[in-house]
């Protein structure tokens, strides 16, 4: 949205003088209060909900969260490649952290090792280079994923294009 010239406002001065009466009613007031506080609630009960983090403006969420569920498959994909290439070291499993926010607890895996440490930050490049992210992200992204694995950058570009199985395939036929 387009922002106004200073001192312009979308709506005429009677508007400010209507909203500032209805405030002055009792009835309105308590329905407002309630209104805010069931919000309140709400947002404390599922915060997810009212969250665009990781959705890009134009997309819905739907389509966001489909999209980075098949940009994660791929992620995955491209790292069990890396390790049938030689490319990663097989990691073990990794010990779990909760994290506890207020009411809710959330459980993270951490990695215990350095390999498994790289593993892990090479599969979210991955993700953000193959999910639905703006083309500054996917080159940053990409960068990185070049620069610690040394993929040719045949290879890159075709991960940028969003085939990830030339990627896959370039892998397997430099192995």
């Amino acid at each position: 949205m387009a922002r106004l010239p200073r001192g312009k406002t979308k709506h005429p001065p009677s508007h400010s003088e209507a909203m500032k009466a209805k405030w002055q009613d009792p009835e309105y007031r308590a329905k407002m209060a309630e209104r805010d506080s069931e919000m309140k609630e709400l947002r404390k009960a599922d915060p997810e909900r009212f969250t665009r983090t990781g959705i890009p403006n134009g997309m819905r969420k739907e389509e966001a969260q489909r999209l980075w569920a098949v940009a994660e498959t791929q992620a995955d994909k491209v790292i069990q490649t890396l390790k049938v290439a030689g490319m990663l070291p097989e990691t073990t499993g990794a010990s779990t952290a909760a994290t506890t926010t207020g009411a809710n607890q959330s459980s993270i895996a951490v990695p215990n090792t350095d390999e498994g440490m790289a593993e892990a930050a090479l599969r979210e490049l991955f993700k953000v280079a193959l999910g639905p992210t703006g083309t500054r992200a996917k080159l940053s992204a990409l960068a990185i994923i070049m620069k610690y694995t040394r993929l040719p950058p045949m290879a890159v570009l075709q991960l940028a294009t969003g085939t990830a199985e030339g990627v896959l395939d370039e892998l397997a036929g430099s192995s």
